[in-house]
């Protein structure tokens, strides 16, 4: 499962999608003659989704809420969590300015960071929206923080270890007391079963769930055993 999934799933609408685009995120976007991608050229490397005014935001990784957040940010109200252990930092714009996070807070997966808005710096009209950015970990000067993207279907959030949620198996699956392929088979699924975990441990080229009662492996980085609720 990759962070668009998570939005997805979570009843949010893609509005904007830079993969239509052409180049990566070329959208020149122009309304009443002001055009909101000028400022790095014509290109929006960023996806925009929208629920509703005020809907909560939730974390789409886990990670470290790091500089760049501010209710006066470049994206208006302005949240950026960085994971360095993932590799990844994801920007999260156009939020409520009353932010809920702050500069060195820790955020897991799912935990709400934020709520949907319409705030930018230009005091420009904008429709109430989420945009989301992905970059790789790092500090960036501010032109290339605003104007660098890449894609968030790459992402697997298994490699998150606070990644939570369902998986249903396509296959009968062991569950092992430890997250190893030599772990005791203590307990087994079928296809199709629920499996509620809170937490992703890798060892043995596997990425294994915990479970209430034991670790399922969930597949390897090529494949995966089943799907993600």
């Amino acid at each position: 499962m990759n962070p668009i999934d998570i939005l997805i799933k979570n009843n949010f609408k893609m509005t904007s999608n830079p993969h239509t685009m052409t180049p990566f995120g070329f959208r020149n976007y122009t309304v009443n003659r002001f055009n909101y991608d000028a400022y790095c050229g014509g290109f929006h490397r960023a996806y925009d989704f929208a629920k509703h005014d005020g809907a909560a935001i939730p974390a789409v990784m886990s990670g470290v809420v790091v500089q760049g957040t501010s209710n006066y940010g470049n994206f208006g109200g302005t949240v950026v969590i960085a994971n360095k252990a993932l590799g990844y930092q994801v920007i999260y714009g156009h939020l409520k300015r009353n932010l809920i996070v702050t500069i060195g807070q820790h955020v897991k997966y799912g935990e709400t960071i934020g709520y949907q808005g319409d705030t930018n710096n230009l005091n420009v009209p904008m429709a109430s929206h989420l945009h989301i950015q992905f970059q790789r970990y790092g500090y960036l000067k501010e032109k290339d923080f605003v104007c660098n993207g890449i894609s968030a279907y790459d992402i697997d959030l298994r490699k998150d270890r606070y990644f939570n949620g369902i998986f249903i198996p396509k296959y009968n699956m062991n569950i092992r007391g430890t997250p190893s392929l030599n772990g005791k088979i203590i307990s087994s699924a079928k296809p199709k079963d629920n499996l509620a975990f809170n937490s992703v441990t890798y060892k043995d080229g596997h990425y294994w769930l915990k479970l209430n009662i034991g670790y399922v492996s969930s597949g390897t980085q090529q494949n995966i055993y089943g799907h993600f609720k």
